[in-house]
């Protein structure tokens, strides 16, 4: 085989394999509204009409529920996500279509803040997009 044909071949594969699974400009970046996603699926979104926020500074956990908590996300941090490029530990529990979702010792980039206290997080591992609001 011959060296050119063989760095193209190469450089194919990696271009793919940096391209696995959803990536935070896709599916996170572009979002407004408090929501979390996994894996490019938008698993829940924050509706003023049908939901609660509530976020404590002395925790750093943020929580998102419908009003008849059918439907609910809580979101701990080990420091209060405030600066992009900043990472964060954080446990993330949530509501699935069939079950109660719990995962510990979460690393998470903070890849965008807002005025507002809106923070879009990123874990890179398993592939999960959190946009929260730090309330004053």
């Amino acid at each position: 085989m011959k060296p050119r044909h063989l760095a193209g071949i190469v450089l194919t594969l990696i271009s793919i394999i940096g391209c696995i699974g959803p990536q935070p400009d896709e599916v996170l970046l572009p979002r407004t509204e408090i929501s979390l996603t996994v894996k490019g699926e938008t698993i829940m979104e924050f509706d003023p009409l049908t939901c609660q926020i509530g976020y404590s500074s002395e925790r750093n956990e943020f929580r998102l529920a419908s009003d008849k908590l059918a439907n609910w996300l809580v979101f701990r941090s080990d420091a209060t996500p405030a600066d992009v490029g900043q990472e964060v530990k954080a446990s993330l529990e949530y509501t699935s279509k069939k079950d109660i979702i719990k995962h510990d010792d979460l690393a998470f980039s903070v890849e965008k803040t807002g005025p507002d206290g809106t923070t879009w997080l990123w874990n890179k591992e398993k592939k999960i997009g959190i946009i929260i609001k730090v309330l004053q």
